[in-house]
């Protein structure tokens, strides 16, 4: 049995996704991962760890997208390519690509 705020939430969602990129282009997801040395080095605390945009990257990749059941990185919202990462300044810049361009859900994501 679905209540009357059940109902208007699936009501609200669907109203949300008409005509708004209800079926965005999905991709396959890259599979670099850090190799055994890498991890090796940021496990060993006596060593500094300089941020670089894999490692960014690959804490945002999985994040789900608030209006699809695919992550920013299957939907090319977050790409490594637009991760710059300046250590010296403690710079780390994350662009991204909303599915849509007037996208109302960025701010949601949290980038």
């Amino acid at each position: 049995r679905l209540d009357g705020c059940c109902i208007s939430l699936f009501a609200w969602a669907s109203y949300r996704m008409a005509g708004l990129n209800a079926s965005p282009q999905v991709h396959d997801v890259n599979d670099e991962l850090r190799s055994a040395d890498e991890c090796a080095q940021e496990a060993d605390l006596s060593q500094r760890d300089p941020f670089d945009s894999l490692e960014i990257f690959e804490l945002i990749r999985g994040i789900k997208d608030p209006e699809h059941p695919h992550s920013l990185e299957q939907l090319k919202v977050a790409q490594r390519n637009l991760i710059t990462v300046d250590d010296v300044k403690s710079r780390i810049t994350v662009q991204f690509t909303p599915t849509i361009p007037h996208c109302s859900m960025a701010t949601l994501i949290g980038l």
